[in-house]
């Protein structure tokens, strides 16, 4: 991993761990920058789901595209890219739940939904699917299984966008 990729990682992990404690109500004195630096790479590196010049072609178009800091923009690519992340919902005006930190390059957020007539999980806006239980509709049993899904479409997407083969 490039050191830019390390030191965003470590920078970006070093002001959670101070945020933490700031909110605890705790000194930030104390804390242990060494291991908080090593794990941060560790965690990063073993989560990157492409090439480094892929992964900082990626923080730049979400930089630009949100208009934040490359280590927020570098967190957001993260999060994109960790499976182990867990989800952050919101209601959707049509009965389904926005996925919070779903984001495509379109600027479109990701939505799921079982508001269909078999009551399965889908993904609202999946390109796949021409009609319901047609070839392409593709079902998921959760909530959260629909929304791993549609963060690894949404990541295919920036990939695909960022190496021009869009």
């Amino acid at each position: 991993m490039r050191a830019y990729l390390a030191a965003t990682a470590a920078a970006v992990a070093v002001r959670n761990a101070c945020r933490r404690q700031i909110d605890q109500g705790r000194s930030i004195d104390n804390i242990n920058l060494d291991a908080i630096v090593t794990q941060a790479v560790r965690d990063a590196a073993a989560s990157l789901p492409c090439q480094d010049d892929v992964f900082e072609r990626l923080v730049q178009a979400l930089q630009a595209q949100f208009q934040c800091l490359a280590g927020e923009a570098f967190e957001q690519v993260l999060h994109m890219a960790d499976p182990s992340r867990g989800f952050g919902y919101s209601p959707w005006r049509h009965g389904g739940s926005y996925v919070g930190g779903v984001r495509y390059p379109s600027g479109a957020c990701g939505c799921v939904s079982s508001n269909y007539p078999d009551r399965k999980w889908r993904i609202v806006c999946d390109r796949r699917r021409g009609d319901l239980n047609a070839p392409g509709d593709v079902t998921f049993r959760t909530r959260d299984e629909a929304a791993r899904a549609e963060r690894l479409l949404a990541l295919g997407a920036w990939m695909e966008a960022v190496s021009g083969t869009a």
